[in-house]
């Protein structure tokens, strides 16, 4: 029995025989010329024994792992076939060196199996050596580099150097994988121009055979002497579909969810007039927000707090938002600041009770682990400008998968705020915010957005995939020009007679 320590260290999943089966049937089928065969971090080795089984005139097959008892396992194996060589070693896959392998994998070669589905980090936190060097291969910089975009899938690694080698190279691809790390190899191949073509992701039910909720499928990649004209990727619904249900593709810079869709729609994908805001950041929710019950404000410590409305707003959560039916709002946050880095100890003069309250949780606040509060005033919030206190807003939720947007207007004469998880456009003007309203809740404005958003990620809709959505465009789609220039090319004139 291999210890459940060391399988958290290597991060595995081993697949079912019965899996691996049904995966090397698809693959030979599109193959044909396949004559090695490698299972890098093969674990019990079940993509070997599958591969043997549906390719029976293989000539070679290699085995890596890096787990010595799993090496102990497969080197009992025999098989019938005497022309098959069987390599199986202990491999270091982050330490291979690509360019020393054996002539037989230099061609007609199929990179097959299940690589760890565990992130850097989740190893790194239990002092896993079984990591790549660390490097930031995604070029993240600044802010995304500090606040975890760095992070990455142990099979991202893995599959970006395999469809690195196998670019250009008669030879192919075929991985079990979480279906967000097979987005990232597809971009990755994309935005490097990698040589491969036949791009196919497979869905699989990851919590029938390895009883984990995730979204998971099979990638599978071919090399090409060519480089492509379009990188486009269909995804099927299972190993057994015939015909894709959607096509991902590649458009300035971008992956796209459905390509079809988008290439109708894409001359919307430009600028929104008016941008996407996230809500307030405060990384402190049972001090700075509040739940009225009766007549008395309860922090999230249910204690009683004993503090004005000067700084107190309604607000609205992404669970609030994501509901059919949006209620009025039932909790309400303390916002210190009207714009960032403003000063906040003029809290003690204006409202001295509010300035006693933030003095009774002062730990609290100032152990906040984000780095953005290092060097700012104490109490500070984030994501905060006049837009937060603009009456009339369109809002949508960052974290539900039921992407709809809200018109929200104020509530007891105060405007209502949304915390970090949700995004929102700002208004003066409530006949301004019913007409864009009315144009991102048409049909046209959600194929659109479904054409560029990927519901399975943890947040399917961003603010930089909002701002992509101009409005000018929807107009013209939904024949609404007219009253477009009404709101929005009068406004640029107005703008135009103030500043002469």
């Amino acid at each position: 029995m291999i210890k459940t320590l060391k399988i958290t260290e290597f991060g595995d999943f081993q697949t079912p025989l019965k899996l691996a089966e049904q995966v090397s049937q698809l693959v030979f089928k599109s193959y044909p010329y396949v004559k090695s065969i490698v299972e890098p971090t093969c674990g019990t080795g079940n993509f070997i024994r599958a591969s043997i089984k549906a390719k029976g005139n293989l000539e070679s097959a290699y085995g890596w792992e890096i787990n010595p008892e799993y090496i102990k396992i497969l080197k009992d194996i025999s098989y019938n076939n005497k022309k098959l060589k069987i390599n199986i070693t202990q491999k270091n896959f982050f330490l291979i060196d690509w360019s020393l392998l054996p002539k037989d994998l230099k061609e007609s070669v199929l990179f097959i199996g299940n690589p760890p589905w565990v992130t850097n980090s989740e190893l790194g936190r239990i002092g896993s050596k079984n990591l790549p060097q660390k490097t930031n291969f995604q070029s993240h910089a600044g802010l995304e580099a500090i606040t975890g975009k760095s992070n990455f899938d142990i099979s991202e690694w893995m599959l970006i150097k395999i469809a690195e080698y196998i670019s250009g190279k008669k030879a192919a691809m075929s991985f079990l994988v979480k279906t967000s790390v097979a987005r990232k190899v597809f971009l990755h191949i994309c935005k490097n121009r990698l040589s491969i073509k036949n791009l196919n992701i497979y869905n699989i039910e990851a919590k029938k055979h390895f009883d984990v909720n995730v979204d998971a499928c099979l990638f599978c990649a071919e090399g090409s002497s060519e480089h492509s004209k379009e990188y486009v990727c269909p995804i099927y619904d299972s190993l057994s579909t015939r015909y894709p249900i959607k096509t991902m593709g590649y458009a300035n810079g971008k992956l796209v969810a459905d390509i079809n869709i988008y290439n109708m729609l894409k001359d919307i994908d430009s600028k929104s007039e008016i941008p996407w805001r996230s809500g307030i950041k405060h990384d402190c929710s049972k001090v700075m927000e509040f739940k009225l019950k009766g007549d008395k404000l309860l922090n999230g410590f249910q204690e009683e707090a004993d503090i004005p409305e000067d700084y107190l707003y309604p607000m609205y959560k992404s669970s609030h938002i994501a509901n059919d039916k949006l209620k009025e709002p039932v909790k309400y946050m303390l916002v210190t600041q009207r714009k960032i880095g403003v000063e906040t100890d003029s809290i003690r003069i204006l409202s001295p009770k509010t300035w006693a309250y933030l003095q009774s949780h002062k730990k609290k606040l100032a152990s906040r682990k984000s780095s953005i509060y290092k060097n700012a005033p104490r109490f500070s919030v984030f994501g905060v400008g006049d837009y937060s206190f603009q009456p009339w807003k369109i809002v949508i939720s960052g974290m539900y998968k039921n992407i709809k947007f809200k018109l929200i207007g104020p509530f007891k004469e105060k405007p209502v705020v949304l915390d970090d998880t949700c995004y929102m456009m700002s208004f003066e003007s409530e006949e301004k915010a019913e007409f864009v309203y009315k144009l991102l809740s048409s049909k046209i404005a959600g194929d659109f957005i479904d054409s560029i958003v990927f519901k399975d990620s943890k947040r399917p809709v961003t603010v930089a995939l909002l701002n992509r959505i101009n409005l000018k465009r929807l107009a013209y789609h939904l024949e609404l020009t007219e009253e477009y220039n009404f709101f929005f090319e009068n406004d640029k004139q107005k703008q135009l007679i103030l500043t002469r």
